[in-house]
């Protein structure tokens, strides 16, 4: 399995952990469909950029273990599939082996061991 792979794997099921707990607290404050931030959960590590995104929408992606929500732009066309552009923002899709990984540290997936 190719490094790189497993490395942008790992960082984006990172991000998305991080999500994960401030979609919890917008739960947990009563948000409804109030536009809340989220992180980018692009590839890059470095990334500090926030998304404003209702919960439901947040939902749509994570209704998929293989997709995520990138800044506008924030996406590899080599690795990632794009699924939708919504103006300042764009939900991707992996694929492959890249794919199977996040599918698996999937934090909402029984295979993931959480």
């Amino acid at each position: 399995m190719d490094r790189s792979a497993r490395q942008r794997a790992q960082n984006e099921a990172t991000f998305r952990e991080a999500n994960e707990r401030l979609e919890n607290k917008a739960a947990e404050l009563d948000y409804g469909d109030e536009r809340t931030p989220y992180l980018c959960e692009c590839e890059n590590e470095r990334c500090t950029e926030l998304i404003a995104l209702s919960r439901p929408e947040y939902e749509q992606v994570r209704a998929d273990p293989r997709r995520f929500v990138v800044v506008a732009g924030h996406y590899q066309a080599n690795y990632d599939e794009v699924i939708q552009e919504q103006g300042e923002f764009t939900i991707i899709e992996k694929t492959g082996e890249e794919g199977d990984l996040v599918e698996a540290q999937d934090p909402r997936s029984a295979s993931s061991g959480a």
